[in-house]
């Protein structure tokens, strides 16, 4: 039988037992809401991505005065026109940037829509595929930080202009290793350089959505002539890959087709390790180029 005080004390107990689950009921709401990703700003796919992984040493660091890209004179976002923002660093990633370099001098309107400035640290940056080569778009958001080591940039270029830091190239480029594997060893090239160049293939084809076409696979380029590159440059866009034999280029290496000139026959080539070499064509023809991938028309 209960005692005459117990029941009181009981509904007291009970009271203070609701009380204080209510409390706690409502503090881990407040933890899951608080901890909910923020809607992220227009043009963003969501919470940045973690840096990618990045060997040598590198660190991560906030670039001074940093810009997405330089300004024309009327506000308007710029390309640079030597491109000297792209320098390819410690990444085998020479098809992509050669592929980068490719657009940017050509169809500069395709790079100024493919990475937008969030406003808040972050950038948005849009491919056709990853590093497959098949139709399956990917968007990936990274912060401005970029690699350093000792000072410098580590893994591309960044383009002083007026006191800013314009990075365009850098950050295009960390959102490729962002999509593929968040690893910059996971953009190294594949070095099939005397095979058909399927880096130099997916690179373009992640860049404009354009499935490009190798005029003569496996080289030499006796194959091409100067009407027919002049045609395609003209009109689109042009890639070369080398073999690894000696050559009047590096081996094993990318690179854009920046020019042409018709009354010499010559080609204006661009590395992406940085500056460019004039050829005659009959060097071109002769030497260590064995890719020429071409989107015939682009835009």
């Amino acid at each position: 039988m209960e005692r005459a005080g117990s029941r009181p004390a009981k509904i007291r107990a009970a009271v203070i037992f609701s009380v204080v689950a209510v409390m706690v009921i409502l503090g881990i709401a407040w933890i899951v809401t608080t901890r909910s990703p923020v809607t992220p700003p227009p043009g963003a796919s969501g919470a940045p991505v973690s840096n990618p992984s990045v060997s040598g040493r590198a660190t991560f660091q906030k670039v001074p005065n940093q810009v997405l890209f330089a300004l024309d004179d009327s506000g308007n976002p710029d390309l640079s026109g030597d491109l000297t923002n792209i320098k390819q660093g410690d990444a085998g990633d020479c098809y992509f940037l050669a592929a980068l370099m490719t657009v940017a001098s050509r169809a500069p309107a395709t790079v100024l829509n493919m990475v937008h400035d969030n406003g808040n640290g972050t950038y948005t940056i849009s491919f056709h595929s990853k590093y497959d080569g098949v139709s399956n778009p990917v968007t990936v958001t990274v912060n401005g930080d970029l690699p350093y080591r000792r000072g410098k940039p580590f893994e591309n270029g960044i383009e002083n202009i007026d006191g800013k830091n314009v990075s365009w190239a850098a950050i295009i480029e960390k959102g490729w290793a962002a999509a593929n594997g968040n690893s910059y060893n996971g953009i190294d090239g594949t070095d099939l350089s005397n095979a058909q160049d399927h880096d130099v293939h997916n690179a373009l084809y992640a860049i404009t959505g354009e499935v490009g076409v190798d005029r003569n696979p496996g080289g030499p380029m006796t194959g091409v002539s100067f009407e027919q590159m002049q045609q395609d440059f003209t009109k689109g866009l042009v890639t070369f890959g080398t073999s690894n034999s000696d050559g009047e280029l590096v081996s094993d290496h990318s690179y854009a087709l920046l020019g042409l000139n018709p009354s010499d026959q010559t080609v204006v080539v661009g590395d992406p390790e940085g500056g460019h070499t004039t050829l005659a064509f009959a060097t071109f023809q002769s030497t260590n180029i064995n890719q020429y991938i071409a989107i015939p028309t682009y835009p």
